[in-house]
C-alpha cells in the first residue's frame, strides 16, 4: 500500500486498539472512531473514588494470554496488575463445594459428583492439555485451530460423552457457563475442548486502573475521536468514505482502508451499502448471523466477613439459574465522614433469562429484582446489602455456536482490503482473542499476514 496510507479504525475496544497499534507502528496515519466517551469497549471498567482501588468491574488477564502479556511487558505495566485468587466454589442449592483448577488432590475431593466423574474430568483435562494444548493443535484464541475441531457437536454432547450428566453439569458446564453465561447446549465442542486444553493451572490478574489502560496505550499514536458513532461505510471513486456523527455534528472522511472492529450486528449495518466485491456474501451472512449473550453486572458492598474474599462462586446444574455467579473483591471504602472501612465488593451476574428481562430497566428495578435472588446462590448472603453500581453490556459475549468457527475462518479468508473486520466474535469471547483478531486485520491491510 502507499507510504502515507490513511486508515480508519471503527471501534475503540481491545480489537480496534490492537489494530491501531499495528498500523501506527507501520507508519500509517490512523483515525479511530469510538462511540463511547473512553476506550476499552467491553473491557472498560467504571471508577468510583470512594473505593480503593477505585476501579470496579474489570475483565481478567490470564497467564496464558501471550499477546496481552507481551504488551504489558513492553509498556512496563506489570506493576498495574493485581493477582487474584483462583478460588472457585460451585453451589448445589444449599451446599457449596470448592472446585480447584490447580490442585489434583483437592479436585479429587470435590463433593458434588462421584469419584468416577472426578477421575473422568481429570483424565480428559490432562489428555486435552497434553495431546492438543501443548502441541498447539487447538488454541482457545485461534479460529483456524478451533475450526479443526468444530464438527457440529455441542459442548454438552462432548461433556456428557466423558462423564455422567451430573458430572458434566457440576464440573465443565459450571465453569463454561459461569465465566461466559451462554448455554453449553448451543456452544461448539471446540470451545469446551480448548478450555480444557488451556485453562488448567492458569493464574488470573486484574488491572488496578482497569484494562482500558492497555487499550489507551495501544491507541496512543492514533487520532482518537471519542463520542463519534459511525453510521455508514461506503466506497466512492476507489476511496473508503466513513460517515460518523460526533458532538459537533457530521464527522468522518475519506480513507484508503478501514478496520471494522465493532460487534458483528453493528458491523453488518455499518457496511450494508458496500458492494459485494468489497464485502462478500460469506462475511455478510456471518456478521448478520452472529448472536450474543448480554451481560448484566450488579455490584454490592457488604461486610468484609460476609462472604469468602477473592472467590468466584458459580451455580451448578443444567438449569438457567436466577443468579449465575458472584465474584468477591476486598476493598477499602471511604465514608462521607472520611473514615475508611474494609468491605467486600461483590459482583453478581444474573442468569440468562433474568439478564434479558432486566436490560434497560433502570437500576432501581434491577436491584429490586436481583437482590432477593442472591441468597439462592449463597444462602448466607446479607439481607440488606448496599447497592453500588450497575454495568450493562447488550453485546456481552459472542456465542460460539456449533459450526461458528468454520464459518469464521471461511469468512475471514474471503475478506480483502480496503474493508477488513476484527473482533472476539471471530474466535473466543476473550480479550486475548479480540486483540489477536485486531492484529490479524491490520496485517491484512499491510500485506504482512
Amino acid at each position: 500500500m502507499p507510504e502515507h496510507t490513511r486508515i480508519a479504525v471503527i471501534g475503540g475496544g481491545m480489537a480496534g486498539c490492537a489494530a491501531a497499534r499495528e498500523l501506527t507502528a507501520a507508519g500509517k496515519e490512523v483515525v479511530l472512531f469510538e462511540s463511547a466517551d473512553g476506550l476499552g469497549g467491553r473491557a472498560r471498567s467504571w471508577r468510583r473514588p470512594e473505593i480503593e482501588p477505585e476501579v470496579g468491574i474489570n475483565l481478567m488477564c490470564a497467564s496464558m494470554y501471550s499477546t496481552m502479556w507481551g504488551m504489558i511487558r513492553e509498556y512496563g505495566l506489570e506493576g498495574e496488575l493485581e493477582k487474584i485468587s483462583s478460588n472457585l466454589l460451585v453451589s448445589d442449592g444449599t451446599v457449596v463445594a470448592p472446585l480447584p483448577s490447580d490442585s489434583i488432590p483437592a479436585l479429587l475431593r470435590y463433593r458434588h459428583v462421584r469419584l468416577r466423574d472426578r477421575l473422568a474430568f481429570l483424565y480428559s483435562s490432562m489428555r486435552e492439555m497434553m495431546v492438543n494444548g501443548r502441541t498447539g493443535r487447538i488454541d482457545l484464541f485461534d479460529p483456524e485451530r478451533l475450526a479443526d475441531f468444530d464438527d457440529g457437536t455441542t459442548a454438552t454432547e462432548y461433556g456428557r460423552s466423558l462423564m455422567s450428566h451430573r458430572g458434566f453439569d457440576y464440573m465443565l458446564r459450571s465453569q463454561i457457563e459461569g465465566f461466559w453465561n451462554f448455554d453449553c447446549d448451543g456452544v461448539s465442542v471446540s470451545h469446551a475442548r480448548a478450555m480444557l486444553a488451556t485453562m488448567g493451572g492458569a493464574e488470573f490478574f486484574v488491572f488496578r486502573e482497569g484494562m482500558q489502560v492497555l487499550a489507551e496505550r495501544n491507541a496512543a499514536d492514533a487520532r482518537v475521536l471519542l463520542r463519534h458513532e459511525v453510521s455508514e461505510v461506503r466506497l466512492e471513486h476507489g476511496r473508503v468514505v466513513v460517515s460518523a456523527q460526533g458532538e459537533g455534528g457530521e464527522a468522518g472522511g475519506e480513507f484508503d482502508a478501514v478496520v471494522v472492529a465493532v460487534p458483528a450486528p453493528i458491523a453488518a449495518k455499518v457496511v450494508a451499502s458496500l458492494p459485494r466485491e468489497a464485502v462478500g456474501d460469506r462475511m455478510r451472512d456471518y456478521l448478520e448471523g452472529q448472536e450474543y449473550e448480554p451481560a448484566l453486572s450488579m455490584s454490592y458492598l457488604v461486610d468484609a466477613d460476609a462472604l469468602p474474599p477473592e472467590t468466584h462462586i458459580m451455580a451448578g446444574g443444567a438449569e438457567d439459574p436466577p443468579i449465575r455467579n458472584m465474584i468477591t473483591y476486598p476493598r477499602r471504602v471511604r465514608g462521607a465522614d472520611g473514615t475508611v472501612r474494609d468491605r467486600l465488593l461483590v459482583f453478581a451476574y444474573p442468569g440468562r433469562a433474568v439478564t434479558r428481562r432486566l436490560l434497560g430497566r433502570g437500576p432501581e428495578e434491577q436491584y429490586a429484582t436481583v437482590t432477593p435472588l442472591l441468597s439462592r446462590l449463597w444462602p448466607g448472603f446479607p439481607r440488606d446489602p448496599e447497592p453500588f453500581q450497575v454495568a450493562e453490556r447488550p453485546y456481552g459475549f459472542p456465542i460460539p455456536s456449533p459450526g461458528r468457527y468454520r464459518a469464521s475462518v471461511a469468512a475471514t479468508r474471503d475478506q480483502r482490503p480496503p474493508v477488513v473486520f476484527a473482533g472476539d466474535h471471530f474466535s473466543s469471547p476473550t480479550t486475548e482473542a479480540a486483540m489477536r483478531s485486531g492484529i490479524r486485520a491490520a496485517r491484512g491491510i499491510l500485506g504482512t499476514s
